[in-house]
């Protein structure tokens, strides 16, 4: 029983990490995007990766004290 319970909270964190990195990923792809269509400034994509990197990095930090 107790096994189960660990596995589930594990395969919760499991999903939690995939859905983080694919959310790291379509934010910088789009950050790119931008980038490269002349919308946004490099100042602009630079800030924007650094945001999201730390959005992302706190978001591990929050998964891994839940566990």
């Amino acid at each position: 029983q107790i096994t189960l319970q660990a596995e589930r909270r594990q395969s919760l964190t499991n999903q939690q990490k995939r859905n983080l990195m694919a959310e790291e990923i379509w934010l910088n792809y789009f950050n790119t995007y931008l980038y490269e269509h002349k919308l946004i400034t490099e100042d602009q994509r630079n800030k924007m990766r650094n945001e999201i990197a730390f959005r992302c990095n706190r978001k591990r930090q929050q998964a891994d004290r839940e566990r």
